[in-house]
């Protein structure tokens, strides 16, 4: 082998090594942008209901009111607030979580979650309300107006049922509470 065909082959292995290393680098990044999301639904939250009674089907529902506010009624505190798109007792409940502030995290960051809320909103059960979750929320993208936050297999039970949420979601971001 000649010395131009032992460097051309050193050069094209340094070259697959860097090319593997990047798309490795960005499959295992959990970044998404708007235009990402908006072009590819398939991504976007969605919730499975698995009700415990066999009066009600399961069935698979979005979110379709959402916020992120900065500050919150509690200091150095971010809130989202979702409600989801049901129209039955079964499937209308709203999420609130308060995490650590979303103008001290970086994409990529897992939420620091202190209060977790998932309730349904129209029953009378006091059962239907659960303060406990597992999986886990990262923060998908930042703007200046909106952030996206991944869920990753973030689950919640209640007296209703069982229900998983998975995927992006699209929150419109606010200073506070009471700015829209």
């Amino acid at each position: 082998m000649t010395e131009n065909a032992k460097i051309m082959k050193h050069t094209i292995s340094q070259f697959i090594l860097v090319a593997v290393a990047l798309i490795a680098a960005s499959c295992s990044k959990d970044t998404i942008s708007p235009e990402e999301l908006f072009r590819d639904e398939a991504r976007i939250a969605k919730t499975t209901i698995r009700t415990k009674s066999s009066e009600f089907e399961d069935t698979v529902t979005t979110f379709s009111r959402v916020k992120v506010c900065k500050q919150s009624d509690v200091e150095g505190q971010s809130w989202l607030c979702a409600w989801s798109g049901g129209k039955m007792v079964y499937d209308t409940f709203s999420l609130s979580i308060y995490f650590d502030s979303i103008d001290k995290m970086k994409i990529g960051d897992e939420l620091k979650i202190s209060r977790f809320r998932f309730s349904f909103v129209f029953s009378s059960d006091s059962n239907a309300t659960t303060y406990e979750y597992g999986g886990k929320i990262t923060l998908a993208d930042k703007g200046d107006d909106h952030v996206i936050l991944h869920f990753q297999n973030v689950s919640f039970s209640c007296s209703f049922g069982d229900y998983l949420t998975d995927g992006y979601l699209y929150c419109p971001l606010y200073d506070t509470p009471y700015s829209e």
